[in-house]
């Protein structure tokens, strides 16, 4: 894949300095949800309730419950009798149903 460089564009020094700022600008609004992202995995254990899955995966406990996992098989762990989420599952899950 042939890669384009700035300096290989016929640009003036001004229309230059604008792409630059703007590319600048988007890698920080990038950077500032990806670390958004993070904590947020952070916050949470990577074992979650129910409650605490459906605020990580930003919707309700019964959407988790009744939806994600009972009609579309968001998978569960049980551990010492109390069913929990894996942060991991959550994560494959959301990216599998992404449109």
């Amino acid at each position: 894949m042939a890669k384009l460089s700035i300096d290989e564009l016929d640009l003036s020094p001004a229309l230059r300095e604008m792409v630059k700022e703007a590319a600048a600008e988007e890698g920080k609004q990038q950077a500032i949800a990806f670390l958004d992202e993070y904590k947020k995995k952070l916050e949470l254990p990577r074992f979650m309730g129910y409650m605490q899955a459906a605020a990580y995966m930003s919707t309700s406990y019964n959407t988790v419950k009744y939806v994600f996992i009972e009609k579309m098989g968001l998978r569960v762990v049980m551990i010492d009798g109390y069913e929990k989420i894996d942060q991991r599952d959550a994560d494959a899950f959301l990216e599998k149903h992404k449109i």
